[in-house]
């Protein structure tokens, strides 16, 4: 499969964001109405829009929708600082912060709200709460805006880190393949950007109704979560592994010029497998993130508060080590290490 084979080359046209007109050749920074507070603060969402002057495919970006998932609104802030429209093919759609209240706050929901009304806050995730409900609490509300710009693109990527204690190599990860058609098209997009890991799930959180990247992919909008680096930390390298990817998808895509620079090793994965403690400990990691693991391999132990070793992690089956926990100590029932099956 080509991008020739199914990559719109929509004609070149005025780009029109919820009223706001953005002619070819131009860039424009966007403010778009979210929400008031009781204050009568006004929230928005910032909106990074770009139309090209040849045709091509309208791609949405969006990162930050968890509010410590800064290394994220980095890339798409760095990558569109870079666009050149008047070199561009088609046009990009980008909120490098998806969720500014939770960004405010710096963690993964927007803690000024659960905190004054929990359970009119549920579902509190607004990843989850896609397509949405403009009429409904704030997650719902926000993922129902997003879905709407989503909806208008013909690819959308979905970018994220874990939250804080987790760190991922860099990974695309599928919407379930039972989605037919537009699934395949997320798998060769996430092939053109080359993050060197690749999962195709059928199970767990990832693959899950009301995901973003599943439920665009199931409207039409091939899509996939790509996740890299750590909640919480804005690390330079990890940014600029970000951006190679990022860049590999629009070259891929036929919107920009250049040579792809593809992962030196490519990891093509099933579903995820995760380990999680039975004792409390301090944790330490023996594996190397990135790594293929053969079963019975140890990954992990934990030594108890006298230092004596209460429990050994070994890979259940043959994978790679995609994800570790970066906290020092575990308690019974937290994830100590992820694998990717193969």
């Amino acid at each position: 499969m080509t991008a020739r084979d199914f990559v719109p080359a929509l004609p070149v046209a005025p780009l029109e964001v919820e009223g706001y007109r953005i002619e070819p050749g131009a860039k424009r920074r966007l403010q778009l109405d979210l929400c008031e507070l009781a204050d009568g603060t006004a929230i928005k969402l910032p909106v990074i829009a770009a139309n090209g002057v040849r045709p091509g495919p309208r791609l949405y970006i969006g990162a930050g929708i968890h509010g410590d998932e800064v290394s994220g609104t980095a890339m798409v802030a760095r990558l569109m600082a870079e666009i050149e429209p008047a070199q561009l093919a088609g046009s990009i759609v980008a909120i490098p912060v998806q969720h500014p209240l939770a960004f405010q706050a710096d963690h993964r929901f927007p803690l000024s709200q659960l905190m004054k009304s929990p359970l009119d806050q549920s579902p509190i995730d607004a990843w989850t709460s896609f397509p949405g409900d403009a009429n409904g609490n704030l997650s719902q509300m926000l993922a129902a805006k997003i879905f709407a710009l989503v909806k208008a693109s013909s690819f959308a990527l979905d970018i994220h880190t874990p939250t804080r204690g987790g760190r991922y190599v860099p990974i695309s990860i599928l919407p379930a393949m039972a989605l037919g058609a537009e699934a395949e098209r997320a798998l060769w997009l996430a092939e053109q950007v080359s993050s060197g890991f690749i999962v195709k799930g059928r199970t767990g959180m990832y693959v899950s109704r009301g995901i973003q990247c599943v439920e665009a992919t199931a409207a039409g909008v091939p899509s996939f979560t790509f996740e890299i680096g750590e909640g919480g930390r804005l690390e330079p390298e990890v940014v600029e592994e970000g951006l190679r990817c990022l860049r590999n998808g629009l070259i891929g895509l036929g919107m920009i010029e250049g040579t792809r620079i593809a992962a030196p090793v490519a990891h093509v994965m099933g579903d995820f497998l995760g380990l999680r403690a039975k004792r409390g400990g301090l944790l330490f990691t023996l594996a190397k993130l990135g790594d293929t693991v053969e079963k019975g391999q140890p990954l992990a132990r934990t030594l108890d508060v006298w230092g004596d070793e209460v429990e050994t992690f070994r890979a259940p089956e043959r994978g790679v080590f995609v994800r570790a926990t970066t906290l020092s100590t575990v308690s019974t029932g937290e994830r100590v290490a992820t694998l990717g099956l193969l």
